[in-house]
Parts: structure tokens; sequence; C-alpha cells
């Protein structure tokens, strides 16, 4: 059952002087469970707009504890804290908190940026107004970021060119500035001992505004604001991305966190926890899991990287696997980088479709049975299934399997195309584009390969396929249509290393770039077919080790 406060919140109001103050001396900490800042250049504009006609902003709900010293955000503007016992840690109101400490206390010589931030009171029209950013604002434009300080405001008016001839200007600017010191949020202070309190009340209190997603709202719940690591979704990622795995998607960790309890993680985890739930160590257990995964992933399955993962469903599933069985035998990992290979072709190739909660459920604490188990869930004859794909139909396979067939050609182990050297996988790996270059950066001409008669729409969508497309470094200032086009060519060794044939650098040469594609999309299905016959390794047998199959004598008695 949830916990009920020992003591009642603290009912309050804090003016908006009062409480950028206590902003600006460190006192108000936004935690870690807080989700990112959400709001558009409207809705800041809207909430001043609401301060000014003096309409309801909504209540504040504060968790007064300690704080350790550090550097806040609170849009562009930054306040190095110190530590102190009293901090106010903001439950519900950090959009507003750090729209009204963005504005106001922006620095009066920062440019004014389109962040949405940058707000004026036009004197004239008397209503407030965005930064056009195209040059100054209109004199008669009144910074909202003088109007907390009665000394910048009056520094302001002592310039304002309209002053003798408009003087009622200046008490609309005096009333601004009285309107925006003295306006009163009302605010709850809580004091309570637990986490998961606050959690629950930042549930019960986030039923309107910007919808949060799943992952943000585990965050709210389950996330800790310091201690525990990881203390939530984002410092799991973190944390897990130094494997060099790449950076995991939150979405995924979340579904790894529900597997690995066990869990049915295609369905609303809101549904399956509890409010009073504690998390940290479901959140330790998952990245010990997905680091085992990854290792598996890397060394014994030969996936190096998360966006080559031919499919990202099995590694939640081997989330709950690795943490059910984190030390399993060499024949395990034998047997399951098979499972996996095998399992990404059935869901890549039309094959038999199993429900997640079907393949999940098979993972039972016996490692040897839920291994055999899983292998019975996945087509055991790869020869059947190339008999429905016979070679005369191939050509376009790899359109199917894109992340099967980048990792076959990367299986080749590419060389450098000027220096033959072999490219290391980490090196190629590290950027956003996976080390992939593209060969054709414009569509090919019809003019050139006029006998295929394509459709324009259909010429340019073959500079996405995968034929398109080699492992390289970069290489300043050459493309690689010129790397693999030089006066003297690569060596057949190098070419090869990167599925390229002399026949289809003839055809690079003669502009006939159709045919090109068409030749290495081709070569590249017959690689791929060879590539998937050894991963998945239907031909050999999947018994269990020898250790399994041995029955103690006193097991038989």
């Amino acid at each position: 059952m949830p916990s009920t406060l020992t003591r009642r919140p603290q009912a309050t109001a804090f003016s908006i002087e009062d409480l950028l103050d206590r902003v600006r001396r460190g006192e108000v900490r936004i935690p870690d469970f807080q989700r990112p800042l959400k709001w558009t250049a409207e809705d800041v504009r809207d909430l001043f707009d609401s301060v000014y006609r003096g309409y309801p902003i909504g209540t504040l709900l504060f968790w007064k504890r300690e704080a350790p010293a550090a550097s806040i955000t609170f849009g562009p503007v930054r306040i190095d804290a110190p530590s102190t016992s009293q901090a106010l840690w903001v439950v519900d109101g950090q959009q507003r908190i750090t729209a009204l400490a963005a504005v106001l206390l922006h620095g009066a010589s920062a440019p004014a940026a389109r962040d949405g931030f940058t707000l004026f009171f036009d004197l004239e029209a008397q209503e407030i107004v965005s930064s056009r950013g195209d040059g100054p604002p209109p004199a008669h434009w009144l910074p909202l970021n003088v109007v907390l300080d009665s000394e910048q405001l009056l520094e302001w008016l002592d310039r304002y060119p309209g002053r003798e001839k408009k003087p009622e200007h200046t008490r609309t600017a005096i009333r601004v500035g009285k309107a925006a010191r003295e306006y009163q949020i009302p605010a709850y202070v809580v004091e309570a001992a637990e986490e998961k309190t606050l959690r629950i009340i930042f549930k019960r209190l986030n039923t309107a505004g910007k919808p949060l997603t799943d992952n943000e709202v585990f965050n709210a719940l389950y996330g800790g604001t310091a201690g525990s690591r990881p203390s939530n979704l984002k410092t799991l990622a973190s944390s897990l991305a130094e494997l060099g795995f790449g950076t995991l998607e939150e979405p995924i960790l979340l579904r790894g966190v529900l597997a690995v309890r066990g869990l049915d993680f295609t369905q609303d985890f809101q549904k399956q926890l509890r409010e009073e739930d504690d998390l940290g160590e479901t959140l330790q257990q998952t990245e010990a899991a997905l680091r085992n995964a990854i290792i598996f992933l890397r060394r014994d399955a030969g996936v190096l990287h998360e966006k080559l993962l031919p499919e990202p469903l099995y590694l939640i599933l081997l989330a709950r696997f690795f943490h059910l069985h984190p030390e399993p035998s060499r024949r395990t990992r034998d047997l399951l980088s098979r499972w996996l290979w095998r399992g990404s072709v059935d869901s890549s190739m039309g094959g038999k479709a199993r429900s997640a909660k079907e393949l999940l459920a098979v993972i039972g604490p016996d490692e040897e049975e839920s291994l055999q188990a899983m292998l019975a869930q996945v087509s055991p004859f790869f020869d059947d299934w190339l008999a429905r794909h016979s070679l005369t139909n191939m050509v376009g396979l790899t359109l199917h399997s894109r992340r099967m067939a980048l990792n076959a050609l990367l299986s080749l182990r590419p060389r450098h195309l000027l220096t033959a050297a072999p490219l290391e996988p980490t090196q190629l790996l590290e950027g956003q584009d996976l080390g992939l270059k593209a060969i054709l950066t414009t569509p090919p001409e019809k003019s050139a390969d006029a006998d295929l008669n394509l459709d324009p729409k259909v010429l340019h969508s073959l500079l996405y396929i995968p034929a398109n497309f080699l492992f390289h470094v970069p290489v300043p200032g050459r493309q690689v249509l010129d790397l693999l086009l030089p006066d003297a060519p690569p060596p057949p060794e190098v070419l090869e290393s990167h599925a390229v044939t002399s026949e289809m650098l003839t055809a690079l040469r003669e502009a006939r770039t159709v045919d090109f594609l068409m030749q290495r999309m081709q070569h590249i299905d017959a690689l791929l077919v060879e590539f998937l016959r050894a991963r998945t390794r239907h031909d050999e047998s999947d018994r269990p080790s020898l250790k399994s199959l041995i029955v103690d004598d006193e097991e038989e008695d």
C-alpha cells in the first residue's frame, strides 16, 4: 500500500519575485524523474499573458529536502547552486518555473534569439509579443527580462524615447513590472521521507497538458533522484553506451525492464506495476542482463552495433535469458546464436509469426530446457526456406532484410580502397551513419540504361538500397565513386571485401549505373544466403550439451 504523509503539505503561495529569487540562490531544483522541457514558444507566451491578465496558472508542488551543489539550467539560464538542506524539488510545475526563469532572468546582454524565451510587452497594443528575430525590436516593446528588477525597469524607461510624448506608456510599463513581481502562485510544500510517495503524487497530478511518453512516465514513477545507478532509463542508456554498441532507445530499455521482471512487455506497464513498486534493483538487474546480452551479440553472434540487430525484438528476449542465466555454457551460447539468426530469418522473410508473449513464455529457470524450447519456436529448415525463395526470384532479397544484408557486408572485413588496410569495425561503427558511404549520390540517368525503362521515382529510390552503400572511413575531398574508379583500380581482394566485382566497375565506368546496382544487388543476395547459412547452421545438430544428457545414478533410483 502507498505510504501516508506524516505531515500535511504546507499550503502557501510564492510571488514570482520571491520564487525566482530562490531560483537564483539555487534553492529550486529539478529532479531526474522530471521530463525534458516540452513547452513551445506559444505556451511560454500564453503563460506570461495569463500572468499579465491575472489568470490562474495552476498550483506548484515542491518536495522539501537536501540537495548537493550542482549546475542547474532553466532554459538558457544557468545557476551554479551551492549545497542546501532546504531545497525545493519541483514535483509539479517544472514547465512553468522554467518558462518564468528563462524569460525574466534572461541576461540583458543576451541576443534576441529565436528560442521562445525572449519576450516583450508591446506598450501600444498592450500585449505580450515574441522576438521577431530579424532585427532590433520596436522602441515601444518593453523587454520582459528587465521588469523583475525595479532599477533595471526604471533605467529602461529613462532611455525610452517615447517617454515624453506618451506618458501612459510609463504607467503601463510600471504596471507590467508590478504584475510580474507580485503575481502570487499557490503552492504545496511536501516533506516526505520516501521518494515513491512523491512518484505517486506526480503520477496523479500529471493528467493534463502535454502527454508523457511511456518511458517518461516510467522515469517519473520509478526512477530515483540520486544515489542508485542506473537511476532511470536515461542513465541506463548512457551506461550501456560505454560498451560501444550504440545508444539504445528508452522505449527498448523499458521493454527490457519488463522482460527482466517476467512481464508482458507488449502491454501497458502501468497496468502491470504498482505505484509503490521500487524498481531500483530491477534497473540494476536489467543493466547486468543487457550487458551480458550485448557481449554475447558482439562476441558470439557477430552483431557489432544495435543498428545492425537483425531483429530488435530479440535483444529484449536476450535480456530475459541472460537475467535468468548470466553465465551460460559455451554450447548454449552457440545454440543461442543459431536461434537469433533463425528467428531473424523467420521474422524478416515472412516465416511463421509468433507473439512476443509466446517467445518470452518459454524462457524459464532451466537453461537447457529454455534454449531447446526457443529453438523449437523458429524454423529449422533453411533449405526449405531457400526453395520458397529460389535464386530466380532472389533479386531484391536484401530489400526485405537490410540489417542482415549490412551484417553480411561487414562480415567481408572491408579494406581501405586506397591503402588496402583492413578497416576496424569499431572505427567504422562510431558515427551515426555506421560508416556506410553512398556510391551514387545522384539518381541514375535513364539515358544510360534506357533498355530498363524505369520510372524516375524508382530510379531515385535506388539510391537508398543496400547495393548503393559500402562500409568505409571518410576520405577528405574524395567521394566513394572516385575511390572505386581511379586510374589504377583497387586490387581484386580489396574489391571483394566490398562485394564489388570487375564487371560492376565496368558498368560504372560506362555510366550503366542501374546495371551496376542490379549486379551488386544480386551479388549481395547470394552473399546473404551463404552468410545466413553459416549463421543459422541448419545442417548441424541442435542437441543440448552432453552434460545435460548425462543422468545421475541417484536420479535414476
